[in-house]
């Protein structure tokens, strides 16, 4: 076990960094921790930001991962509000904005990404991104001054916004560049059935269109022009094209970086003592034998909490398959895995159905599960997954065939 007198820094103080200093403590480490986050709030739960948080529907002090004393019950030093602004890897070092130095024995990287911003886009007042707890909290001010919100970008986020939008009786225009939603990374026929799911609850979706033009009244959006010349008044307009990971910290350090992350080893280790959970990490499954980068909260909260044994000197490959979710209307989507790369979908069910559930082939193998409403399918797709077996499609999109047979059929 590492000497008590070694300092844990961890950067970041989302759902990866505060797992970390939790499962440290909880393994026993004993030498200062210092948490370190750029946002000024303690660690909350993101998810709650696009929906339950988003409609009013749970309190702020819900929101929170611990009581206001938490961080000083667990003896963690947490900064909020600050940024690393010089990291010096030969003196193992971190400067803050405010000039602070801290010395680090062990380093946890857990930065996180920010919004991207559309290329084109004004900076106006009514013009959002959401990724924190203030940016929840402008949002949820905006919804009860708007009538119209415009969300570009169907992926996850942008589908829970235009959900709550619309459970709360606004309208909403959902704008999305690709033929269906999730069309890359989850296939045609899901990207339709989630289209067809939001334009029941009454979002004006429109796919293969962007914005053409952008027309101001003072410091606000009052309408778009879009690519096929359609003229559309808004009120309020967020902005749901994705993250960029934040690498700036890495990059100082002289990380290894990959796969649009920092690689990191199977026990989620970069360089000798600095580790990276979350956005960031690319990290070379031991099922998969590739990188995976997942930017889910659930990821990051589970890599944060797999490092409390790694500072204590016993680091264990981490082989937990990326696991979300997602909650839309009277939906519940979850996804097990990874299915980078698939080349065959294979169904279990139908949308117009009820329940069903999506199962990404690679080489006859199940590398991921996407499921609507379905928990059964998840929880035996899962041992699918790990048992990496050769399984008959037919047999697999076959609703009458029992998912235990195929997980006891065995490699």
């Amino acid at each position: 076990m590492p000497s008590a007198r070694q300092r844990l820094v961890v950067v970041g103080a989302g759902a990866g960094g505060d797992a970390a200093v939790v499962a440290a403590r909880a393994a026993g480490f004993d030498g200062p921790v210092l948490l370190v986050g750029d946002d000024p709030h303690p660690a909350y739960e993101r998810p709650f930001l696009s929906k339950g948080f988003l409609r009013d529907e749970v309190p702020l002090d819900r929101v929170f991962l611990h009581p206001p004393d938490g961080y000083s019950v667990l003896d963690v030093e947490w900064i909020g509000g600050r940024r690393v602004v010089d990291a010096d890897p030969r003196a193992r070092s971190l400067t803050l904005d405010d000039g602070r130095r801290f010395a680090f024995d062990q380093l946890v990287l857990a930065t996180g990404g920010a919004p991207r911003w559309l290329e084109g886009a004004p900076r106006a007042a009514n013009v959002l991104t959401l990724r924190t707890l203030d940016d929840s909290i402008h949002l949820r001010q905006a919804l009860t001054e708007s009538h119209r919100l415009l969300v570009i970008g169907a992926g996850f986020v942008g589908a829970e916004v235009a959900a709550s939008a619309r459970m709360q009786a606004k309208e909403v225009l959902l704008i999305e560049a690709a033929a269906v939603p999730l069309e890359r990374a989850l296939g045609e026929k899901v990207g339709g059935a989630m289209a067809e799911l939001h334009r029941r609850h009454g979002v004006d979706l429109r796919t293969r269109s962007s914005v053409g033009r952008w027309l101001m009244r003072h410091d606000r959006v009052e309408a778009v022009e879009l690519t096929d010349g359609t003229r559309e008044e808004v009120d309020c307009v967020l902005l749901a094209v994705g993250i960029e990971p934040a690498l700036d910290l890495a990059r100082g350090l002289r990380l290894p970086l990959g796969s649009g992350g920092v690689l990191v080893d199977e026990t989620l280790q970069a360089a000798p003592g600095i580790h990276c959970v979350g956005d960031i990490a690319s990290h070379r499954h031991p099922l998969f034998q590739r990188p995976l980068r997942a930017e889910h909260w659930q990821v990051a909260r589970r890599q944060g909490q797999a490092l409390g044994s790694t500072v204590v000197g016993r680091p264990q490959p981490y082989s937990e398959l990326p696991w979300f979710w997602s909650d839309q209307y009277d939906v519940r989507l979850e996804y097990v895995g990874h299915a980078a790369g698939f080349e065959q979908a294979v169904w279990r069910g139908e949308p117009a159905a009820g329940p069903y559930a999506v199962f990404y082939l690679k080489a006859g193998r199940v590398d991921a599960v996407l499921a609507v409403d379905d928990g059964r399918s998840i929880r035996f797709g899962r041992e699918l997954i790990r048992g990496r077996q050769v399984v008959d499609p037919a047999r697999l999109g076959d609703p009458t065939t029992d998912l235990r047979e195929l997980v006891r059929a065995g490699p």
